[in-house]
């Protein structure tokens, strides 16, 4: 009599499992909606970012200050962009956070930063800003936990031709940021360091997304190493050089592809479609 009992726990157990895991899936778009920030946390840190460049030109006066600045401004507004176009927003507003509170630390740890008060106090308020924005918005929403893959996903489930298409060109991409900073760049060493590092470590987040199930959280790391790449020369102080040529170009295509692949994977919600496989997966096998 036991044993039966034993079949039956065995039958059930995946059962009330599946259920559970539909309901989650089904109101996970609808939960998404009722706890994504307003989108004016968004505006207001675009316009912020924006600030921050428009002053790092004009206001600035030490070419450290200028391209700090100007920089992680840059990154403010990418990350503010990306926030509003997303359907998910929580990664973009944690990025937002990382990159205002590494501005607002800045003057402390530049030395640029020193002659430069116009420099200092842009970096001061649009980077204590960042934080604030970005701290309200991602407390405010769902942690990307939510949105994990479990472990029954099948190798079967791949992204799609074109995800895979973005993926194979960002490698390239990467692949000849590499090619391009060790044969033509000869500005500085630090010149050719950042655009080799970061073109190689482009080549490998590519190399991830081609391998994951679900690629958008690489491509928006994608994104956010093509923006630094495209950003190095004038971090570097090279972008007066013919050389600052090999970072823009792969730097820019990299960011494009990286936010193409990012907001079509939001759009598409491909974590979910991944889940409703891996759920399917599971009661073929215990069901």
């Amino acid at each position: 009599m036991q044993k039966p009992r034993l079949q039956t726990q065995k039958s059930t157990a995946p059962t009330e499992l599946t259920t559970r895991t539909r309901a989650d899936a089904g109101s996970s778009l609808s939960g998404l909606v009722r706890s994504t920030p307003k989108y004016w946390i968004g505006s207001a840190a675009l316009i912020a970012g924006i600030g921050a460049v428009v002053a790092s030109i004009m206001l600035t006066s030490t070419p450290a200050g200028q391209g700090l600045t100007l920089g992680f401004g840059a990154f403010i507004a990418l990350f503010a962009v990306l926030s509003l176009l997303a359907r998910n927003q929580t990664p973009s507003l944690w990025g937002l956070f990382v990159a205002g509170f590494v501005l607002f630390l800045l003057p402390w740890l530049g030395a640029g930063f020193v002659p430069d008060t116009a420099a200092a106090w842009t970096a001061w308020v649009v980077g204590f800003l960042a934080m604030v924005l970005g701290a309200i918005g991602w407390l405010s929403s769902r942690p990307p936990t939510v949105y994990g893959i479990n472990e029954n996903t099948s190798s079967q489930t791949r992204p799609s031709a074109v995800a895979d298409w973005l993926s194979r060109a960002a490698f390239v991409v990467g692949l000849g940021a590499v090619v391009l900073g060790a044969t033509v760049v000869r500005s500085s060493p630090a010149a050719v360091a950042v655009t080799v590092g970061l073109g190689g470590f482009t080549a490998v987040i590519a190399m991830w997304s081609l391998l994951a199930a679900d690629p958008t959280r690489d491509y928006f790391t994608l994104a956010v190493v093509g923006f630094a790449l495209f950003l190095a020369p004038w971090l570097a102080a090279f972008a007066g050089d013919e050389a600052a040529w090999a970072a823009w170009i792969p730097g820019s295509i990299a960011t494009a592809l990286g936010v193409a692949g990012y907001l079509r994977g939001e759009s598409l919600d491909f974590a979910r479609m991944v889940r409703a496989d891996a759920d399917a997966r599971y009661r073929q096998r215990f069901g």
